[in-house]
């Protein structure tokens, strides 16, 4: 965005744009956060945040304040997935505003005016102001560009005014984010023992031999396991099974498809225009008023002529017309109009491409509507709905796992409408009325509800009995190995029988993986500590039960300096970066450590309610 350019030259302009877009965003303000349609009476809290109950009135502001700087920098009103974006940063704005700020005040974190004018114009400029005021030519930052531009300020029109100062008001959540991020980043110490751990684990090496059975080889019917052990295995491995909250749902797309009488009126009418095609004098005029394809007269050379006017290598004669064809859901066919000899090698072909778009009759639209709501009347439970259904010959769609923000649903790319009925109205066995999305009729029924928390055992029953059923086979496992008379692992594997696997792996004492045996970080740990030659009892792994042999081990000396290693284990802490801010609410985007925002977030306590407005 040019934000500077704006600045400059387009003020007059757009001011009167970002007034309306503000005007129209306070009237529906007014409207959604009065409306009980949307499911939270007068004026109901979006959010929650840090303690603090945050008001559907007070998003709506701060979306009309980031919708009209959007106005003032790109000259236009928002398109709706903008819009979309828009609403994304109000939510991250509040965050900022609310949770991190929250976490600044304990801390004393502010920005001094002193502070702002040195990131202005002084002697520690911000990044953000060097990129905008970067000579274009050179792509160096000149001082004197900013002061320049901040001398002639005075002159400039207040709506010029007003934008610079919303621009540089955006530079103070940068800085106080990276205040925050550097207290927590520079001040935390990486003792020796971890830098010397780190410097082992990428150093120290190991040759290991071992016999692996796999859980698979065993037949799951000679495990038994019961409800009863599902959901005590379920109950002990809770912070395994923590699920968001989410929705599951059933629907029945009836598609918005061209009758046969409808489907017969366009073919009769391509038929004719087919006619009139060839006989047309002014190929160009009949084909831009009547092709529904707005770009129709066309000009080809012979590599990439359609198709449809080829012979083989050459183009088919002046005046052709192709057959109609069904391309795309659309009936399409060309006529070659003429041919222009340019040089002699150089031929351009004209072509005329009409297009007919199928139709649709209203009757036909209504039929189909009918039949939806038939169906949806009908069906009273999701039991109902499946049965009408089978007897009907609709097809199910299922989608599970639905958050209260998400925008699809399975299939359904433009699914929003879908999941307000799930949060705001629904409860599960409920069947929906017909929702009308694109060109489709939807009827849905909910078919379950996971609450936050620890997952419904029949959401995860295959997944926990699969995990029990290793445990059993594992304890079956360690039994027959173990009373196997011997410590010489391939007589072990010979006396268990085929399904025993043997073999030799190099590892890292930072290994998570043995070669052929997948994810086993407990038997590196247990290899580092045998003495050569020294075997292991049989012990389960994530796929199997293992036995291992240390043949070799290398561990390195220690070193008198390990600050390489400790910038690694620094860096680790850090993690990866996330984007907190960015366009209209700032006009950069503010990253900072994922895990810090991760940590901000937990601590606020979030409850995120928008899903009860759109």
């Amino acid at each position: 965005m040019a934000l500077i350019g704006t600045l400059r030259n387009k003020m007059g302009k757009i001011v009167v744009g970002a007034i309306m877009v503000t005007m129209l965003s306070f009237i529906m303000t007014d409207l959604i956060g009065n409306s009980t349609l949307m499911g939270g009476g007068q004026n109901p809290d979006i959010a929650e945040m840090a303690g603090e109950n945050i008001t559907n009135e007070k998003f709506q502001a701060k979306v009309d304040l980031l919708t009209a700087n959007f106005g003032l920098n790109t000259g236009r009103n928002p398109a709706q997935q903008e819009l979309s974006g828009i609403r994304d940063q109000a939510w991250n704005a509040l965050i900022i505003e609310s949770a991190y700020q929250n976490q600044f005040d304990e801390l004393g974190l502010d920005i001094t005016n002193l502070e702002l004018v040195d990131m202005v114009q002084g002697n520690n400029i911000s990044p953000e102001i060097q990129q905008f005021f970067r000579d274009p030519q050179t792509g160096t930052f000149s001082k004197d560009n900013i002061t320049n531009f901040l001398a002639s300020m005075s002159q400039a029109e207040p709506q010029q005014q007003a934008a610079w100062v919303s621009f540089e008001s955006s530079l103070e959540p940068s800085r106080l984010v990276s205040k925050y991020q550097n207290l927590l980043v520079k001040t935390n110490y990486v003792t020796k023992y971890e830098a010397k751990e780190e410097y082992q684990g990428q150093n120290a090496n190991a040759t290991l031999e071992y016999v692996y059975v796999p859980y698979l080889s065993v037949s799951d019917s000679l495990v038994s396991v019961s409800d009863s052990e599902l959901r005590t295995y379920l109950s002990n491995n809770a912070e395994e099974y923590d699920r968001e909250e989410s929705r599951n749902l059933e629907y029945i797309v009836f598609d918005m498809k061209p009758s046969p009488e409808d489907t017969a009126i366009v073919e009769r009418e391509v038929a004719d225009l087919k006619e009139e095609l060839i006989n047309s004098v002014s190929d160009s005029s009949f084909v831009v008023v009547n092709s529904d394809d707005p770009f129709s007269f066309l000009t080809y050379q012979i590599d990439n002529l359609p198709a449809a006017l080829k012979d083989g290598n050459n183009a088919v004669p002046e005046g052709f017309v192709s057959e109609p064809q069904i391309v795309n859901g659309n009936y399409e066919f060309y006529k070659l109009s003429r041919v222009d000899r340019i040089s002699r090698d150089s031929i351009l072909y004209r072509v005329a491409k009409l297009r007919k778009d199928f139709f649709i009759s209203d009757e036909t639209i209504n039929t189909i509507y009918r039949e939806a709501d038939l169906f949806a009347a009908s069906a009273g439970n999701t039991e109902e709905f499946r049965r009408n259904a089978e007897e009907n010959g609709y097809r199910v769609l299922k989608a599970n796992g639905i958050n209260r923000n998400a925008q699809r649903v399975g299939v359904i790319s433009e699914g929003r409408g879908l999941v307000l009925w799930l949060y705001n109205e629904a409860q599960v066995g409920a069947v929906s009325d017909v929702r009308e999305v694109s060109d489709q009729y939807i009827v849905a029924t909910m078919t379950e509800k996971q609450e936050p928390g620890l997952a419904n055992l029949e959401n995860v029953r295959n997944q926990i009995t699969v995990a029990v059923q290793n445990e059993k086979k594992g304890d079956l496992l360690i039994e027959q190995l173990n009373n196997i008379d011997s410590n010489d692992l391939n007589e072990i594997a010979s006396s268990y029988g085929e399904d025993a696997k043997t073999g030799t792996a190099d590892v890292q004492l930072s290994s998570n993986n043995i070669t052929s045996v997948g994810y086993a970080p407990e038997a590196i740990g247990l290899v580092f500590v045998l003495n050569e030659e020294e075997n292991t009892r049989a012990f389960k792994v994530r796929d199997g039960v293992l036995m291992v042999k240390l043949i070799t081990k290398d561990v390195p000396d220690d070193l008198d300096d390990y600050s390489p290693y400790s910038q690694q284990v620094a860096q680790r802490r850090i993690g990866f970066t996330s984007v907190i801010a960015d366009f209209p609410y700032t006009y950069f985007r503010v990253y900072v450590s994922r895990k810090i925002d991760d940590a901000i977030k937990e601590f606020a306590e979030i409850e995120d309610m928008r899903y009860k407005f759109f």
